[in-house]
């Protein structure tokens, strides 16, 4: 397999690392503030009797395009030549149609509508998220992969905290909540657009996969068993974000069927904790991120991500009592906070080299399936067992949360096999003895599929 493009010999400076992260913080701020207020908010106002259908509706379309959009965008952009270069056209973009599906999203008469423009906002982040990838493994050498992947985590949740603010303080202005984060993204991306470079790709090469709409989407198939620790990361992601997604898009109404709160009060509480989660993802990611660089070894952080996760969907499932629902959203957010740490770091480990941004597109898959499925089986999960054995309502959140919880033990599994990635070998020579966070990878041995070269593995070699 020849090399193309090759990892980038030289470290970037670290504030290229924070104003990339800030593109990460503007397309994921309105995607999650339209899953934990926006959409639920409109929803109350246009579907009341029909919420928890209607909002499973809205999302799941929204997720399907997102499904469908993402490695496609990540493939065009591959193809892309211009003199702005080939990941920024992408990203100025998408953030322009995602402002755009606000607005439409405002002014929706029905969920049909809605969904439909929701649909929309979804095509344009993900151009957003998937060019921004591409963009990523461009720039960043494998040394520096695992600390920024610290930092977009803890970029990727701070996204909310502006909308969240606004949210609380304008519960009741739905305009207001809609439009604020999409207005702030697009004055986020059009300040880093004109600082971070995006050198321009003029020379054309053909396709392997063919030209054509056809050629797109075969260009997103591959072997499981060719790259198999790929496959394995991506699966191990994409059950963890199954368990969180599942109860994630009805946290709003938990508030308000579980613990009996009004529409306003729910709104502004969940507020608040989405704030405390916040603060403790970002403190989580930052400092586990670095720690992770330095140990080398990801697997404890992922296992204490899961099982923090899973206690805290664990004390939700059975109880209405306040004190513990804000005990269990502190440490979700630290949950998070330890996964993104390392998550985009590990997937960095195991893409082959030349196709890194076909890989990320599929990667990212990885939390969009997720979003379309989750939701549209939340309404069974909610439906087991007869009602709330807390609140008494119809609705039983004590089998939803269990369901959660049980997707996030699910994901531990998937671990033992990914332990060729999981941990840097200690490789010989004055150069990491020299610097012990690099991250430098041996090649994973797999006798069952074809051999693939990564990235690390060709930095390593030319050493």
């Amino acid at each position: 397999m020849t090399p193309f493009p090759p990892a980038p010999p030289k470290p970037v400076p670290t504030s290229r690392i924070y104003l990339l992260a800030l593109v990460e913080l503007a397309a994921l701020g309105p995607i999650a503030t339209a899953l934990a207020f926006s959409l639920s908010l409109k929803v109350l106002e246009i579907a009341p009797d029909t919420k928890e259908s209607s909002l499973a509706l809205v999302t799941t379309v929204g997720a399907v395009a997102a499904l469908v959009s993402n490695p496609v965008w990540g493939h065009l952009s591959d193809r892309t030549r211009s003199r702005f270069g080939r990941r920024r056209p992408w990203i100025v973009g998408g953030t322009v149609v995602g402002a755009l599906s606000a607005v439409l999203m405002l002014a929706a008469p029905s969920s049909g509508w809605l969904a439909l423009a929701w649909g929309l906002g979804q095509l344009g982040y993900n151009a957003v998220l998937a060019a921004l990838n591409a963009m990523l493994a461009d720039q960043l050498p494998e040394e520096q992969r695992a600390k920024a992947s610290g930092v977009f985590g803890a970029f990727g949740f701070l996204g909310i905290v502006p909308a969240m603010l606004v949210a609380s303080l304008f519960a009741t202005n739905l305009p207001v909540v809609v439009l604020a984060m999409p207005l702030l993204s697009l004055v986020l991306v059009g300040v880093v657009c004109a600082v971070v470079p995006d050198v321009p790709v003029r020379e054309r090469r053909a396709s392997p996969h063919g030209g054509g709409a056809g050629g797109v989407f075969r260009a997103f198939l591959f072997n499981p068993l060719r790259v198999p620790a790929f496959t394995l990361a991506w699966a191990q992601r994409c059950v963890m974000q199954f368990g969180y997604t599942i109860v994630g898009t009805y946290g709003l109404f938990y508030l308000i069927e579980r613990l009996g709160m009004t529409q306003s009060h729910a709104v502004s509480l969940s507020s608040l904790a989405t704030l405390l989660a916040a603060l403790l993802n970002v403190v989580a990611a930052f400092v586990c991120g670095h720690l992770a660089a330095r140990r080398g070894n990801y697997g404890p952080f992922v296992v204490t991500a899961a099982v923090a996760m899973a206690v805290s969907l664990l004390l939700k499932a059975f109880t209405g009592d306040l004190a513990v629902f804000w005990a269990s959203t502190a440490v979700a957010g630290f949950a998070l906070g330890v996964y993104y740490s390392i998550d985009l770091a590990l997937v960095l480990r195991t893409l082959p080299v030349g196709e890194e941004g076909k890989y990320l597109g599929i990667f990212n898959l990885a939390k969009t399936i997720p979003q379309s499925v989750a939701p549209a089986l939340a309404p069974f999960a909610l439906a087991i067992g007869g009602p709330d054995p807390v609140s008494g309502h119809p609705q039983n959140y004590t089998s939803l949360y269990l369901t959660a919880a049980a997707a996030v033990f699910l994901s531990l599994l998937i671990l033992p096999r990914l332990r060729p990635v999981l941990r840097r070998p200690v490789t010989p020579g004055p150069e990491s003895a020299a610097d012990p966070s690099r991250d430098t990878v041996a090649p994973v041995q797999d006798v069952t599929a074809a051999p693939v070269q990564t990235a690390a593995h060709t930095k390593e070699a030319t050493r």
